[in-house]
């Protein structure tokens, strides 16, 4: 047996494995129950949100970055940046949402969050 049959054949195997195990409840996906859509402005004074959820995806559709952050106002150590015509997906639970242009820019932002 060559080392790409063997590889065929555990994935195989691992994917009867893994679909027996969620059938039997041992194993499951994250499921989310609700979601919201949210279309914004951001300019460079920053914008925060009230938006409870476990996903959170954050597309720049403006001309300028989108500086990002969870549960924590934006600073320079603490961010991640959105470049336009790009989007993000912050897989993590968080209950506000902090948005921000850089200084002397505005922008558009829309969010999807996914809420247990």
């Amino acid at each position: 047996m060559s080392g790409v049959e063997l590889l065929n054949y555990l994935k195989k195997s691992l994917g009867i494995i893994i679909k027996r195990m969620e059938e039997s409840g041992v194993v499951s996906l994250p499921s989310f129950t609700d979601h919201s859509f949210v279309e914004l402005e951001v300019d460079d004074a920053g914008v925060s949100l009230s938006l409870p959820g476990m996903v959170f995806k954050v597309r720049n559709v403006g001309d300028a970055p989108v500086l990002v952050n969870l549960d924590r106002p934006v600073t320079d150590a603490e961010r991640l940046r959105v470049w336009p015509g790009t989007y993000r997906v912050l897989p993590r639970t968080s209950g506000t949402i902090y948005l921000r242009a850089p200084a002397g820019y505005r922008t558009k932002v829309e969010l999807e969050v996914l809420k247990a």
